[in-house]
């Protein structure tokens, strides 16, 4: 898989669409900003690694800070709307602010994404209560599990609570060096992100996100559509 033409397929989607794409930016960091209760390092961190840092620092810390992982839950669960608004742009199709903000919550996805991802989550936590490096290769295992729901509930399939994680577990096979490395590509971008003092972030968030949404098209094709 190119990783090259995955970015430049990016760039074509986003342009004309820059601004409306680093708006949502800025809504979403904000956001993030007060569930999350992290800074922007932690942020960008997240969106690279997915939930797999999120979730094994917050559970980490549960017994003590309730309230923290509680808000971290919910602040990852309510990054997927990212997730699915790049997704629909990279099909042409432009959600308005206020859906592409909530997208997680519309057109009958919430419940199907609340408990792969709830599941995803505990999944892989439990996994780096063996190692670290098995949660990281466990968190890379069901990274296309939102796309794989998303695209299940648009077409009226029935998801169930792992059905987005066993797919994904199954399309990834052979995949995840190559998502990671892709994940490693943007390295640059966010340090260029954290030396403006965090601004790039609604930049190089909508280029990762719409990136990434390519690989998982062009890895699954219309097999969940």
């Amino acid at each position: 898989m190119n990783r090259a033409e995955l970015k430049k397929q990016a760039k074509q989607e986003l342009r004309g669409n820059w601004g409306w794409a680093t708006v949502l930016g800025l809504v979403m960091l904000l956001i993030n900003g007060v569930l999350y209760g992290q800074d922007l390092k932690e942020y960008a961190v997240s969106l690279v690694s997915g939930n797999f840092t999120t979730w094994s620092k917050s559970a980490s810390s549960v017994a003590s800070s309730g309230g923290k992982f509680a808000l971290s839950f919910i602040s990852g669960f309510f990054m997927l709307s990212l997730v699915i608004t790049f997704l629909n742009l990279t099909r042409g199709r432009k959600f308005n602010l206020g859906k592409a903000i909530f997208a997680v919550f519309t057109d009958g996805r919430f419940i199907p994404e609340l408990l792969n991802y709830l599941f995803n989550c505990i999944f892989t936590y439990l996994w780096t209560l063996l190692l670290v490096v098995p949660g990281i290769i466990k968190g890379y295992s069901y990274a296309l599990t939102p796309y794989i729901v998303n695209d299940l509930v648009e077409s009226g399939k029935e998801v169930k609570m792992t059905t987005g994680i066993t797919e994904s577990r199954y399309l990834m096979s052979g995949y995840k060096w190559q998502l990671f490395m892709l994940d490693l590509s943007f390295i640059g971008w966010y340090i260029v992100a954290f030396i403006t003092l965090g601004i790039g972030l609604i930049w190089v968030v909508p280029y990762v996100q719409t990136t990434k949404a390519n690989f998982y098209r062009q890895l699954a094709g219309d097999q969940f559509r």
